[in-house]
């Protein structure tokens, strides 16, 4: 399976999917016009990949500057897919990547964080 890797535009994140790797990747500003047709084929590749790829381990980083609440539902959906398939056994890990001085950001992190008890999740401060 070629990776997936569509870039940033204005309205959208940059996504890195490396399926060999289990490396999953979303950065940037995320408020499309219409966030199911943006987000439902990368996020319905994901979840096919996770159920045939067995065991293998999960890393997914998360590095947004800003998104909108249309993003926030994708974004939970996609936690409690993350949250399953770790109760089912396979190692996830989470990274919430924020500003150093974006608060907001942070505290959704901590937000989302609460909702997980299995996967592991890692607040980050951008580099």
């Amino acid at each position: 399976m070629d990776n997936l890797i569509i870039g940033a535009d204005v309205r959208t994140p940059a996504i890195e999917f490396k399926w060999a790797d289990g490396k999953f990747l979303i950065r940037g500003e995320s408020y499309p016009e219409d966030v199911r047709k943006f987000y439902d084929p990368p996020m319905k590749a994901f979840r096919s990949w996770a159920e045939e790829s067995g065991t293998q381990a999960v890393e997914f980083e998360l590095s947004f500057v800003y998104f909108n609440s249309s993003t926030a539902k994708v974004l939970m959906d996609l936690f409690e897919f993350l949250e399953e398939i770790a109760e089912d056994g396979r190692e996830v890990s989470i990274a919430w990547v924020h500003a150093e001085d974006d608060d907001n950001l942070k505290e959704l992190g901590e937000e989302f964080a609460e909702e997980l008890s299995v996967a592991k999740f890692e607040l980050r401060v951008m580099a």
